[in-house]
C-alpha cells in the first residue's frame, strides 16, 4: 500500500524548528506550490487558520531533498499571525514597526519572502518564562490587581499574562 502526503495542523505555540518553507523550497527547486500535494510520505503542516504551508525536513523526495540546506532556518520561529492567536487574540498590528505598538521592540520579528515570523523561543528566554508556559497579551487595565495575577509589563500599555 502506498503511503501518500501526510497533513497536520500545528498548536500556534509550535515552533518550526524541523520544517522548511513550501514556497521558499518550490522557488529554489523552480516547482509549483502544490507539487508537495501529490509526494508520497512528505509531511506537510499549518497553521489552524492559515494558508501558509511548511514541509517536515527529511520527509521530502530525495529529488528535492538537497534544497533542504538552502531553505532558511525556522528554529525558534512561528508564523506571526500564530503568534497574535496564541497571545490571546493580539492584533496583528502590534508587530507592525510603523504603527508605533513598542511590542515591536521587545519581539525578534523575521521576514523570510512576504511572510512575518516571531522567534518565541527567544521571546520566553527574554521573559525568562518556561517554553510551555501559557501566555496572553492584553491592555494592563484589564488585568487583576497583582498578585491575583502572574504579569510582566512589556510595553507602557500592555502586559503579558501567564501560568
Amino acid at each position: 500500500m502506498e503511503s501518500f502526503l501526510k497533513q497536520i495542523t500545528l498548536s500556534l505555540d509550535q515552533t518550526l524548528d524541523d520544517y522548511v518553507l513550501n514556497c521558499e523550497l518550490c522557488t529554489l527547486a523552480k516547482i509549483s506550490q502544490n507539487a508537495h500535494k501529490f509526494w508520497k510520505n512528505t509531511i506537510c503542516a499549518q497553521f489552524s487558520g492559515s494558508r501558509t504551508v511548511f514541509l517536515r525536513r527529511g520527509t521530502l523526495p530525495a529529488k528535492y531533498a538537497h534544497f533542504e540546506a538552502q531553505c532558511s532556518s525556522l528554529k525558534g520561529l512561528v508564523l506571526a499571525n500564530a503568534f497574535c492567536a496564541f497571545c490571546g487574540g493580539l492584533a496583528n498590528s502590534h508587530l507592525v514597526a510603523s504603527n508605533g505598538s513598542k511590542l515591536g521592540q521587545i519581539l525578534v520579528i523575521r521576514k523570510i519572502g512576504i511572510f512575518k515570523f516571531v522567534d518565541l523561543n527567544a521571546f520566553y528566554e527574554r521573559l525568562g518564562l518556561p517554553k510551555d508556559a501559557k501566555i496572553y497579551i492584553e491592555k494592563c487595565r484589564f488585568f487583576s490587581p497583582t498578585p491575583f495575577e502572574r504579569r510582566i509589563k512589556l510595553t507602557p500599555t500592555l502586559c503579558l499574562g501567564y501560568y
